[in-house]
Parts: C-alpha cells; structure tokens; sequence
C-alpha cells in the first residue's frame, strides 16, 4: 500500500510505533537505542492522519458509493474475517485469495538502531523468514463461493504469523508469497491449502527500511515467469539458488522463474510502483503515486524515470535517458497507486482494454481510454467509474476477476498517512468489493482448471475473460502435457492463438524451426511475442535479423530492440543496424532510446561494433546521428579509460564530415561536465583542438577544461576583456569553477565585485564561480561590496549569500555582517537559511540561531493555533463559493507562489506544481502552507553535497551516475559536482519553502489568494 510518500514523511515514518508478533500486544517503542527513542519522542503525527470520526458499517458504505450509471457494487468480504487487505489473488478453483497486511508498519521482532543516508529506517537484524523468528500478525486467507450463487460464503487461514506479507500467487504446485525480505514457496502438491512442509526461500534481500514501499504486487505472466513490482523506498539485492547478488535502488519491475530459479530486473524506474498489471497482449503497467498520470508502460529492459536523490541512480549508469509516465487528459490528482487494464469481458464494449484506477487519497476510482501513442500509450480519463464520500473508503487494491467483475480491497481507515509515533491504525477493518454491470449477477463457472482435460483448457484460450484465458494456459503449461503441441501449434498457424503461443513455450514446444516460421506470422503480437520468447532464451536466431529489416509495426520493433539486448553482440547490433533504418522512429517517445540501450549493451564487443560502425548506412540514419553516435562517445568518455579514450578517438576518426565530428566532440564534453577533460589520444586531441578553433573564443572553455597550454591565461584575457562576446564571457567564468587555478581568484573577484563595471550577469556568474576557490581572500572582499557594487538588484546580494554560505568559515562571515545588522536577516534567501542550518559547528549554529532563531518546531502550539485561526477565517471560502477576488488571489500567487510553482500553467517550476493537489481542501493548504516541511514532494528534495575543500552546495537532485551528482540549486542553476571530489551527500529534511508566507497578508488578501489557489478544484 502506497500512501503519502516524501522525504520527510520518510523520515518521520521511521519514527513510528510498532506492534509486535504477539495479536493486541503493542511494543512502547521500536527504538533500539536511546538516540533513536529521543528522535521518536521528539516527533508528532503528521499527514492525514486519524481524527474523531466513527465508521460505518459495511451496508452503510456500501450505500455511501456513487457508482456510474449500469453498475452495482456488492460488498463480498468485510470484518472481522477481512481487517487491512493489500492484496487479492485467485486460484484455478476461482477462490479468491486475501493477503490481510495486518502487522504494518514495522515488521515483528525488529528494533531501528540508526537511520540511512535519507533517514530510512536501519534495523537491528534481518528477520528469519517465517514461521521461524517472531510471528507477525500478517496472515492469507482463502474465500470461496461454495453454493454457486457468485458471493463467497466461506472462508479461511491458510497461512499465518506472516511479518509484512504483501501478495500472494497460487500455482506450480503451491503457494508462493511475497513477504520481504523474502519471497517463499509453500509446497502444496494435493491443493488442500495445507502447505506440505515449511516454505523454501526462493528469493531474499528485498528492502525492509519502508513498509508501505516493500516488493509487491506477485503476478504470474503468461510466459511463466512471476513477476513483482518494487516500491520506490527499499532497495534490495537479490539472489536465488541460481542468481546472486543483482541489486537495485527503489522502483522496478522483476520476474523469477520458477524452473530456471533465475531473477531479473524486467524493467527500473517508474513512479513508485505498488501495483502491476499484464494486458491480454502481455504488455506489462503499473500504477504510481504521482500526480498526473495514470501509471506507466515498461517495454523489456527499459529505464523509466525515479527520484534520482533517495530512490538512487539506475543500475545502469550509461542510460542517458529515461521513459516518462503515459501521458494524461484528465483528473491530474494523485494517485492512481492500483492499476488495471479491463478485459474481463462482463462490462460493456467500451470499457474493453481502458484503465481502471483507484485512488485512496481522494476516495474514487478512475476510468481511462487507453490510447496507443506510437510505441507506448497515454490516457484519457472518462466518467469515474465510482466514488465515495466516506472518507473511510481507501482503495488499495484493484483486480479483475474470474467471473469479470472488477474487485477492490478497501483499507477502510479514516488515517491516510503512515506518519505518526502512535500505532492507532485502524487494525479491525476491511472491505473488498464487486464491481458489475447492473442487470448481470456474474460467477465464476469454469470449474476447476487444474483438474480439466487439455482439450478443455485449450477450448478456454477463446474465453471472454482474460483472466481465465492466461490462467488455462499456466495450468497447460505446468502440467507438462506434450501430447497437445500439435493442436496448438495448428492454432498459432490457424487461429493467430496468442496463448496456443505461450502454452506452447512453457511445453518446450516452440523449436528453432518453429519459431523461424512464425516470425513471418501476419499477426503483429505473434511475430512480438516470438521475438519476446527467443530473446528471453538467448537465442539468436538468423531470422530475427531479417524481421528487424522489414518489420512494419512499432511495437514488434519495440520488442526487437529489447531482445537485441539479451542475444549475442553480433547478432544484436545487426538487429540495431536495421532497425535504425526506420526514420519514422526518430520521434518515437520510446524508440530512440531502446536503440541506444541496445548499442550499449553491446559497446564493450568492440570488434563488433567497428563492423557497425564500417556500415555507411548507420552512419547515415537519423537515428544514429541523432541518438546513437554521441551517446556511444558519450559514454566511452564517461568512464574515460585508456582504452575507452582510444575508442572515442576512433569513432570520430571514422566520422564521415565535419558536422558529424563537430556532434561527437559535444558529446564528448557532454561526458566531461563539471571536471577537467584528461589527456586524449592524438588523433582526438586534434579533433578537440579543430572544434575550438571553428568556435573561436567559444572554444577557449574546451580549451580550459582540456587543460591545453596558456588556455587559463587566454582566458583571463578573455574574461576581461569588453570585447569580448558577454555569453562567452559568462561560460569562461562558469568553466574556471570547474578547473580552480588559483590564479583566476583576482580577476573574478574584479568581476564579482562590479569593479570592472560589467553587466549583472556576468557578476552573478563570477560570484558562484568563486564560491570554487578555498581562498580566505574572498569572503571579505564580497562583503565589503554588499554595501556598494552588490546591491540588491538582480539577485546580485542573494547569490552572494549562497557563495558565503558554501564554506563553514565564509559562513561566520556572513552571519557576522547579520548579527552586527549590517545585513537584514530578511534579506537572505530561505535556500540560505536552509543551508547554514546544515553546518554542525557549534559557532556557526550559536550565530545562525543568532540571526534567525532556532530551527522551527514541526507542529508547534503557535502553528496549530495559525492553522485553526485560518480554518476558521476561511470556512466556505474556497472553490464556487469563493467570497475571495480573483484577480487579486492572481496577483498574491504570482508574487508569492509563482516563484517556485506553477499553477494553472503560470509560474517557475522549482517546486512541485499544484494542479494536481487536492485544491479545494483548506486543511491541505494550511498544512503545507503553515508547514511546509510537512509533507515534501518526491523529487523536490534538498540535498547538501559537502566537496573534499569544505565547499557545501544545496540543491534537488538532477541526477546522477558514477562520475557526477547534478543538483539544481535554488536559483534554478545547475551544478555538476564530481563524485570524487565530494565527501558526503546528504538530504535535508526541511523544505525551502518559507514558513512565514502568509503573514504580512491581510484576511482578505488570504482569502483572495486561497480563492485563485482553489478554483475549479474537484
């Protein structure tokens, strides 16, 4: 269950109370050392949180629902038998299956004895995985409609004392269940749900550190593997009795395959992905907890977009690239945390391959077209499928069932938010629920899959529900059954049969010969999914060298280029050869980088790229120009050894033209930012020298970097010079930030101090370049110029500030010019204050407690009384009924808002935008606004990155790689750190935001400003 997710909300769940393995028994604390109590005592509950209000009963909240006109819900499953359901599975036998994640937050038995880098949780052990160790309170049960009316009437334990269980699959001959750190297998070979012995650990080392962001999501795929998602907060390395020690940080999707026993990273990144679906195509989805966005699409082997700060990089640090989230025209309030595509066959047509999506945070469930945008897919929202106005109602979980209805786990908890020391979770409720169309009473007839002769299970493969067409291929393929290959090979020949395909697979069924006959099929989805299966066994098959030639549809092109990763280097970049052919792909939204993962899969089969690269017809793709050729220089020179360096000098000997060259030299600075470009092989160091030449003094900043001879000389000339070009300027000034010579000290201090009478931004530029140079020189050059040539316009003061901050030293200065009032505390930036709250020295804390007081208590009496005093001013005044003027609030926004935040497509984009928030809520603005550390949005993030000469920069992370960390500082610049000049990269918990905003507001500018900020809200 993914609810509210930030840093800081991180943080303050670690803070959290816990209940232990013992039912009703709750531990004081999880602390397992004094420090840890004291931070937990120090903390209050933050977020949505649990208030007065009762809850109903199931047949109240059932009539509480406003469902769309054609359909009822059925209340299937409630309290006592179901209280906390995460999770729903359904066997062959059509029951259904409940993973009740009772034991959340904290897992059984374990203490916190510190915090991570991004104050995650740090426990005292791994758990033993269950039944050894101390029990849990998670358990699974198993539903089933024994007098065939469609509702289930019985129900049961099959397993319990789980610690954190958060799905479970049955099949293969038992119960496999995800309980992190593990995943384990119950043997059940008679189906008695009665496992046979204690479960074998077929996984382990799933992340723990966050339980509401754990492995989840257990699904088995048509090709026999199962398949898991990963919350964005825990990280993992993982190993089975066959694959050791693949780790990863934060979000992705992973497979294990059950025969093999290996386990793969499917595909990284997403949003925080805690919920996970397979279309009757096999294209793979998840959900998110982001705002505007129904989820996303993961092509094989892909690289999607995460928080680069706490979620980490990816696994590969050569992606140079990530896919976004499905585009949406719709609802862009958060969250769609439970996704799926329908195609059950029970609703009417046009509900056929849309998205259905529930959100907790705002109690209702979304419905989506699902429309295909080249190679991928975006959304478009249509009437809700359902809503609430119980604010108890928590969807947390959607599936479609064997009988075709949609079913979703109701939480059921007014608390929303994991944030509080107080374990006051709702523990004794539940609800799951059944969506159907009106006049339909749907069950589930099938009988028992396991049990039916081949030829009925084949005869399912044309069933109307997707669920009961893939589940009748998995019982095929694990009974082993050969005798029916011939059928479905006739089917796959006759009848296109997609699951004919897949049973045949998991009978060992598709030969060489076979699958070389069938990459010529006419269907689209077999000549992909033959594609998908040789590429899953590694196989290179000559033909699938041809198809990449002629292949027509962008999907099974899409599909090539992830198979071309997993075959051999000379097959694949055959494969690559072709497919870059096709020019329509250039503006493909996924394409281009598929491409280029394949190039770089096979980059260090060098012999086989220099074939490629000997083929005049790549070098003339626009793919490859475009996409390819760069990156692969790009790349080669980010890891910079000899021999990479050598490589690079061959790529761009073989360059066809000048223009062509002139893009790999860019690239190759592109590899080099923020550090200095080392000593190149001959034939590139001239190249490099050629490309500066044709730029003239625009090529002097190559010429630093690369370290040439009199370059810093030409470029202190340069720099001082009026005449020269003033972007020029300001790039030489930027770049000897980067190679701190020292003799470039007093000629920027001649800029940064307006001594030399030049344009602002050229002085703005040479006071950040400074804040590079350990000099005790300059702070008190800076200072003395506040008063005069660094005035107060143009940001000229405050991001002189930012460069007295940056060193502890330089700092003193600068809280010395406060504390005498020479300098108005009000006129240093909040990004500041934040930054020399970071410094641990006690002179600097005493000064800067000095100067702005001390650090601000989360919730203080002060704060909550603000919070009432505006709730109350501001009852029924937000949304239509607004008293308030809009012109006005428009004003107040861009002034005070619009700095850092867009909002109806007006404003700066540093912070996170609020089009997706839920706008007409008073408490959530008064929180956020009163308190903006409380809740502070993934991506959005501050971190101190503290450099080996004392240097401390602050921004949110851009992202990052082996060799650098990008952050984007407050004044919106860009700063490209080297990871080996930093001594610590660290978050800071408090957001940038000022916690004064509204004070110097009369009540009717507050009311004019919430009157703009909640118009057309939902």
């Amino acid at each position: 269950m993914k609810l509210h997710i930030s840093f800081y909300l991180l943080f303050c769940f670690a803070m959290t109370s816990a209940v232990t393995g013992q039912e009703g028994q709750k531990s004081a604390s999880v602390a397992g050392n004094e420090q840890v109590e004291a931070i937990m005592k120090s903390f209050s509950a933050l977020g949505v949180q649990a208030d007065d209000s009762l809850p109903t009963s199931p047949q109240e909240a059932l009539a509480a629902f406003d469902v769309q006109a054609g359909f009822a819900m059925d209340l299937v499953a409630n309290e006592p038998e179901v209280s906390q359901p995460l999770f729903l599975s359904w066997d062959s036998r059509g029951r259904m299956w409940v993973v009740q994640y009772r034991q959340y937050q904290f897992p059984a038995g374990l203490k916190i004895i510190r915090y991570d880098q991004y104050l995650r949780a740090v426990f005292d052990r791994v758990p033993e995985p269950p039944p050894r160790g101390v029990p849990g309170l998670d358990k699974i049960t198993v539903h089933e409609d024994t007098d065939g009316d469609g509702l289930y009437d019985t129900s049961k334990d099959v397993l319990t004392g789980l610690n954190i269980a958060s799905a479970v699959q049955t099949g293969r001959g038992g119960i496999w269940v995800l309980n992190p750190p593990y995943l384990l297998f119950y043997p059940d070979a008679d189906c008695d749900d009665v496992p046979d012995s204690e479960p074998e650990v077929v996984l382990s080392g799933f992340g723990l550190h966050d339980t509401h962001s754990v492995a989840n999501s257990l699904l088995w795929g048509p090709d026999g593997w199962l398949y898991g998602a990963n919350g964005s907060t825990t990280t993992g390395t993982i190993s089975s009795s066959v694959t050791k020690g693949v780790s990863f940080e934060g979000q992705c999707i992973w497979r294990y395959h059950p025969e093999s026993r290996e386990f793969e990273i499917y595909a990284e990144g997403g949003g925080n992905t805690f919920s996970l679906d397979i279309d009757s195509a096999g294209r793979v989805f998840s959900g998110t907890n982001g705002g505007n966005t129904r989820g996303y699409y993961y092509p094989q082997g892909s690289y999607s977009e995460k928080n680069w700060g706490k979620h980490g990089p990816l696994t590969n640090p050569y992606a140079f690239g990530y896919f976004r989230a499905m585009k949406l025209k719709g609802d862009t309030r958060r969250f769609a945390q439970a996704f799926l595509v329908y195609e059950g066959g029970l609703f009417p047509r046009p509900f056929d391959g849309s998205v259905i999506a529930s959100n907790s945070l705002h109690n209702l469930v979304w419905n989506s077209k699902l429309i295909q945008e080249g190679s991928t897919y975006q959304t478009e929202d249509q009437e809700n499928l359902l809503s609430s106005s119980d604010r108890w109602f928590r969807p947390v979980y959607n599936g479609v069932g064997p009988d075709g209805a949609v079913y979703i786990a109701d939480w059921y908890d007014t608390r929303l938010s994991h944030v509080s020391p107080v374990d006051d979770w709702h523990k004794e409720s539940g609800r799951i629920y059944r969506v159907r169309p009106t006049q339909s009473y749907p069950k589930y007839s099938e009988g028992d899959l396991s049990k039916l002769p081949a030829k009925e299970l084949i005869d399912k493969f044309k069933h109307a529900n997707k669920w009961v067409r893939q589940r009748a291929v998995l019982e095929l393929g694990w009974r082993g059954d050969n005798t029916c290959v011939p059928e479905l090979v006739e089917n796959v020949n006759q009848d296109a049969s997609l699951e004919s395909l897949w049973a045949l697979n998991l009978l060992n069924g598709l030969t060489s010969e076979r699958a070389g006959k069938w990459l010529e099929h006419t269907d689209l989805d077999i000549r992909r999914w033959v594609v998908r299966l040789l590429g899953d066994r590694h196989e290179s098959h000559g033909k699938v060298v041809e198809l990449a030639r002629t292949e027509t549809d962008v999907q099974v092109r899409s599909q090539l280029a992830s198979t071309a990763k997993r075959v051999d280097a000379k097959t694949g970049l055959a494969m690559l050869r072709y497919l870059v052919m096709q020019d329509e792909d250039v503006r493909d939204p996924h394409l281009p980088l598929l491409y280029w993962w394949v190039l770089e899969a096979h980059a260090d089969s060098w012999p086989d790229v220099e074939l490629l690269l000997d083929q005049p017809d790549f070098w003339e793709s626009s793919l490859a120009q475009e996409h390819l050729l760069g990156r692969l220089v790009q790349r080669f020179a980010s890891r910079g050894t000899a021999e990479d360096l050598n490589r690079c000098d061959t790529i761009v000997e073989r360059a066809p033209n000048e223009k062509m060259q002139d893009v790999l030299i860019a690239s190759l600075n592109k590899a080099f930012q923020g550090r200095a470009i080392p000593s190149l092989p001959p034939q590139l160091a001239a190249a490099l020298v050629h490309y500066q030449s044709t730029r003239g003094e625009a090529g002097l900043v190559l010429g630093l970097k690369s370290g040439q001879a009199n370059a810093v000389k030409l470029a202190l000339t340069a720099i001082a010079s009026s005449e020269t070009e003033l972007g020029i300027r300001i790039e030489l000034v930027r770049a000897l930030s980067e190679i701190r010579d020292p003799a470039a000290v007093a000629p920027l201090l001649r800029l940064a101090t307006g001594r030399a009478g030049d344009d602002p931004s050229l002085q703005r530029a040479a006071i950040v370049s400074l804040s590079s140079y350990d000099d005790d020189t300059i702070p008190d050059q800076l200072v003395k110029a506040f008063y005069s040539s660094i005035s107060g316009e143009y940001q000229l003061r405050e991001t002189a500030c930012r460069t007295l901050a940056s060193r502890s030293s330089w700092a003193l200065i600068l809280l010395k010019e406060i504390n005498e009032w020479r300098l108005k505390a009000t006129d240093v930036p909040t990004d500041v204050i934040q930054l020399l709250r970071t410094y641990e020295e006690p002179t600097v804390i005493s000064q800067v407690e000095q100067a702005f007081g001390k650090p601000f208590e989360m919730l203080s009496p002060e704060k909550l009384a603000t919070i009432n005093r505006l709730t109350t001013l501001l009852a029924g005044s937000l949304g239509a009924q607004s008293s308030g003027d809009l012109e006005s609030g428009k004003a107040l926004f861009m002034k005070r808002c619009g700095v850092c935040h867009r909002l109806f497509g007006e404003g700066e984009a540093i912070g996170p935008p609020l089009d997706a928030y839920q706008r007409g809520d008073v408490k959530f603005w008064l929180a956020g606004i009163v308190e903006p550390s409380l809740e502070i949005r993934e991506g959005y993030q501050s971190y101190a990155a503290i450099t080996d000469d004392g240097r401390v920069v602050t921004g949110m992370i851009v992202s990052q790689d082996p060799n650098i960390v990008v952050l984007r500082t407050a004044d919106n610049r860009t700063e490209s750190l080297p990871r080996n000049q930093l001594e610590t990269l660290k978050a800071i918990p408090t957001s940038l935001m000022p916690e004064d905003l509204l004070k110097e507001l009369s009540d009717d500018q507050i009311r004019d400003l919430f009157a703009y900020l909640s118009q057309g809200a939902h």
